[in-house]
């Protein structure tokens, strides 16, 4: 079953834009944990999720976008210093980051990802 009948190209081109947006993420997350508090990174990586999450709504893809926007929030919060980036915060970081990545495999499969664990 193909949750995205008729919609093959826009997927196939959110994946690849997409992708290529989180592994950028990824990249400025390690440069993060050896600088926590540089704003800029902060804003960089908020700037990806909401990039990504606006990709999914054309996707209809509402369980990716909720995920997004709770890591948009936790970033907002990071760059207006109501949050203090911790060790334990990069690992739930983290953690939401491989989230994104199974869900890019259910829409690589087809098919609407589940919401995120936990």
């Amino acid at each position: 079953m193909n949750d995205f009948a008729g919609m093959e190209d826009l997927l196939s081109d959110f994946l690849l834009e997409a992708g290529e947006m989180l592994s950028e993420v990824d990249s400025k997350l390690m440069d993060l944990e050896g600088s926590p508090d540089d704003g800029k990174l902060h804003n960089e990586i908020f700037r990806g999720f909401h990039t990504i999450k606006g990709g999914a709504g054309f996707l209809n893809a509402t369980e990716l976008v909720a995920l997004c926007h709770n890591i948009e929030n936790l970033f907002d919060k990071l760059r207006n210093r109501e949050l203090v980036l911790s060790a334990e915060l990069m690992d739930v970081i983290f953690a939401a980051t491989a989230e994104v990545r199974r869900m890019f495999g259910a829409l690589q499969q087809g098919r609407q990802p589940s919401a995120a664990a936990g």
